[in-house]
């Protein structure tokens, strides 16, 4: 929703399969407001590139780690144009780094949001492996019968720490809008 001002952004992190693409596109939805998703803004671009070098987009991959701080890169520009217009923003992105270091609230900060609120999806890593199995995506292909690792923050770096195991959509939803919300 438009404001006077800057906009207000939400962080919604996690590791792969903890429910962050359903999680934020919800929340968006019942907020009104804009949904920025990693994905989204960048794996056309990944996927152009490694079909032209005959390679199949694995996010591990010595090659494609190197485009992680292009991909956050673009991932910032976009949430920076929906603050500057005063539209208040779910970002949604593993932010693993960011979430472990304390970052991503001044990564936020940076993009000119006049409050970031990060929240981080917990599930259980052998509820991720079976998620990840499950929704069967080409760049989880490459990881295929390679443990995924249960990524950990340290609740400190978090404004709202979300168990995303057994919660159904609407419970996790009504969660994460209270917590953002509550937040000035």
């Amino acid at each position: 929703m438009a404001a006077d001002g800057p906009g207000r952004l939400l962080c919604v992190g996690g590791p792969p399969g903890s429910g962050k693409t359903t999680v934020g596109a919800l929340v968006a939805r019942a907020a009104g407001v804009a949904l920025v998703d990693l994905d989204s803004v960048t794996t056309p671009l990944l996927e152009a590139v490694a079909a032209a070098d005959g390679l199949p987009v694995d996010l591990d991959s010595p090659r494609f780690a190197a485009l992680r701080e292009a991909r956050y890169a673009c991932l910032a520009a976009v949430v920076a144009d929906c603050v500057r217009s005063g539209v208040d923003v779910v970002a949604v992105a593993p932010f693993t780094r960011e979430a472990a270091d304390g970052s991503w609230s001044a990564w936020g900060a940076a993009a000119g949001a006049t409050s970031v609120t990060t929240c981080w999806l917990h599930v259980p890593a052998d509820l991720l492996a079976t998620r990840v199995r499950a929704r069967g995506l080409a760049r989880d292909l490459a990881k295929a019968g390679a443990p995924v690792p249960a990524a950990t923050v340290a609740p400190a770096s978090v404004d709202l720490l979300v168990d995303a195991a057994g919660a159904g959509p609407d419970d996790l939803v009504a969660r994460v809008l209270a917590g953002w919300s509550a937040r000035p």
